[in-house]
């Protein structure tokens, strides 16, 4: 080879070609083409999205159904408590009543032993019989 073959013209690279230059046809058709996969490639990122919340809902709409009939169970028991509650002043009261009652007859025992009277003694025994029978329940 001579040395003039191995020398290259650069003016031939440097100017572009006509064939590989796209058109602006399609460019539009391929920008086109781009855009449609993007916003299908959306569509079904936001159909999964929704699909995802859903059903994320629905087990928390399941959770929240079961905590409302536990809640209903509680209010039961809540209002047995305070029906209970309601009552404790007669249930106090005849406790207080109660041990009024059994002082009474303590004191009436006690008395019939220091009496002199057997008559007084046996009616002090008596009256702590019936304070005794007396008491509430």
């Amino acid at each position: 080879m001579k040395p003039e073959e191995k020398v290259v013209v650069m003016d031939e690279f440097r100017k572009p070609k006509e064939s590989e230059v796209p058109s602006m046809n399609e460019l539009n058709t391929k920008t086109s083409q781009d855009i449609s996969r993007m916003a299908l490639l959306l569509a079904l990122l936001a159909v999964l999205l929704a699909g995802v919340l859903f059903f994320k809902a629905n087990q928390n709409f399941a959770v929240l159904t079961k905590d409302v009939a536990g809640i209903g169970a509680k209010m039961t028991t809540i209002d047995a408590k305070v029906a209970e509650l309601e009552n404790l002043p007669a249930k106090s009261k005849r406790m207080v009543m109660g041990t009024l009652i059994m002082e009474m007859a303590q004191k009436a025992s006690y008395l019939s032993t220091q009496v002199d009277n057997p008559e007084q003694a046996a009616k002090l025994l008596q009256a702590m019989e019936l304070l005794q029978q007396a008491k509430p329940e």
